[in-house]
């Protein structure tokens, strides 16, 4: 680099940088299969198998749902984690996410986990959630292996298309 210019490749420091550095790859998309202890996985698939078991129920945690529909966007449905499934569960979950930005992703912190499911009429449609952070997670609690449905796959884009967004006003 020119006197007075910092080459970017040198991590800000001027000098050069560090050969793992330049040998890295970006990751567009990292898959962790076993991401949860199996326990806590089943605590909190069972959380939600037990609040939905009895379909006349009409105990106060089933009515915690919120139906979110912006057009063009997403139509679901949603509810904060943290007032659906007990402390201890949750606290395991946030600390599961939590760690893994930190020792994996170099983050902080993380924002607060939403739940959603979707009926015969919901949907998500190409969007963006980029204005929440520079990362997005899909943790399924769906039973793979028995599920009874077609859909609830998530795609993801190539990089080159991620322009697509630049103009999207949120």
């Amino acid at each position: 680099a020119a006197p007075g210019k910092v080459d970017p490749a040198s991590g800000g420091k001027g000098g050069a940088a560090a050969p793992a550095l330049l040998a890295s790859q970006p990751r567009h998309i990292t898959l962790e299969d076993g991401f949860l202890t199996e326990q806590l996985a089943a605590n909190l698939r069972g959380t939600f198998d037990r609040k939905f078991a009895e379909p006349r129920s009409t105990g106060t945690d089933r009515f915690c749902w919120d139906y979110w529909h912006v057009p063009d966007q997403y139509t679901l449905v949603r509810t904060p984690a943290d007032a659906y499934f007990d402390e201890p569960d949750f606290a395991a979950l946030t600390e599961a996410l939590t760690d893994f930005g930190q020792r994996t992703l170099g983050c902080n912190a993380i924002t607060q986990p939403w739940l959603s499911y979707y009926v015969d009429g919901c949907e998500q449609r190409m969007h963006t959630d980029s204005w929440h952070g520079p990362f997005a997670y899909v943790l399924s609690l769906t039973p793979w292996e028995t599920r009874q449905f077609r859909g609830g796959e998530t795609f993801i884009l190539e990089p080159a298309l991620l322009d697509y967004w630049r103009g999207v006003d949120p």
